[in-house]
């Protein structure tokens, strides 16, 4: 299983402002649609998006847009909204299958109407009103499933703030309800047996990729050390931390990628298998991205006289260690700082390799 949670799209997304007011409130739609495009599209992540908001968004006239972006995009001057872009983006979070009731395998949740209710309220008041029934029976669906399965299943809902801040006073939404029919082809009799039911279930929110980081951690998102996203996420998740904790200037953060067989190294030294050394390598490459490595970085020589040249590559990279432990093997992690200040992590080693990769 990867480290991803099933992802459930909040309908707000994907509903274009029609009572905008001016060019901030389009780009504030424009721009939450596309924080989340890159993880949406990426391999191995499960989007789902409840067929009774895709019902709703039609029936409400909020989707498809037509060309009422591109003319609300001229009306406000905003030349730099990429209309057509946004559009398929749309479009492709809304066609793709299944969907959650699909994946839930949960066709239709009946709910006492007066019983149901969403916290914080927002995320149902600011959606139409169809768009927002079809938002609750959404959780609702989660919820049944979930209670059915008798344990979390890893749902997150991709959202985003609007408004006031402090109408969003936690990272989760909660649905209360008393559920009277569960239509479902599967496990009739079970639902048989736990009808009617009433549901106090909270779903966790991420209101952009770096949350979702965070909500995951970096031990989650590096896993045994096989996929180098995976890694990369760990990574960005660990700098997130040190920065809201005070450590490095954000502006300052240096950009990074991974040599060809710099995971293949990690794993080979138990980087992969072993939290307590993944945790370890994860931190010390944010803290070099940072500028404040977590023990001193020595040039990487052509041979071990302290007098030898750094060795350097064709493109002018210089290579770098610097210590992961102390004892035992004495771990070291070698990397290249490029020209540009990139840094490209090449291998780990222990403290009598000279080799960098």
């Amino acid at each position: 299983m990867g480290a991803f949670p099933d992802i459930l799209v909040d309908p707000y997304l994907v509903c274009l402002p029609r009572e905008c007011e001016g060019a901030e409130q389009l780009d504030h739609f424009v721009d939450n649609l596309l924080a989340w495009s890159a993880l949406f599209q990426r391999e191995g992540i499960s989007v789902y998006f409840p067929q009774t908001c895709l019902d709703a968004l039609i029936d409400e006239n909020q989707y498809p847009y037509g060309h009422e972006l591109k003319q609300m995009a001229a009306r406000f001057g905003a030349t730099h909204v990429a209309d057509d872009f946004v559009c398929r983006l749309a479009q492709w979070v809304l066609d793709r299958t299944p969907t959650l009731e699909e994946r839930c395998s949960i066709h239709i949740v009946i709910f006492d109407e007066d019983s149901c209710r969403v916290e914080p309220e927002i995320y149902v008041k600011r959606l139409a009103a169809r768009i927002g029934w079809g938002f609750k029976h959404g959780l609702a669906v989660v919820a049944c499933f979930e209670h059915n399965a008798g344990e979390r299943s890893g749902f997150l809902l991709a959202s985003a703030r609007s408004s006031s801040e402090d109408a969003f006073p936690d990272q989760d939404v909660q649905i209360h309800a008393h559920i009277e029919e569960v239509d479902s082809p599967e496990g009739l009799e079970r639902w048989a047996g736990l009808l009617p039911l009433d549901v106090d279930h909270s779903l966790p929110v991420a209101f952009s990729r770096e949350s979702v980081l965070e909500h995951l951690g970096s031990l989650r998102l590096w896993g045994n050390a096989e996929a180098p996203q995976q890694a990369r996420d760990a990574i960005d998740a660990r700098l997130e931390e040190r920065l809201a904790g005070g450590t490095g200037d954000r502006e300052a953060v240096a950009d990074f990628r991974f040599g060809e067989g710099f995971l293949n190294s990690a794993r080979g030294h138990a980087f992969g298998s072993r939290s307590d050394l993944a945790m370890n390598l994860i931190d010390s490459c944010s803290r070099i991205l940072l500028g404040v490595p977590k023990n001193p970085m020595e040039a990487l020589r052509e041979d071990e006289r302290p007098t030898s040249r750094q060795r350097q590559r064709a493109d002018g990279a210089l290579a770098w260690r610097t210590h992961l432990t102390k004892y035992g093997p004495g771990f070291r992690l070698m990397f290249w700082r490029l020209p540009d200040g990139t840094i490209e992590f090449a291998n780990v080693g222990t403290k009598f390799e000279l080799e960098i990769l």
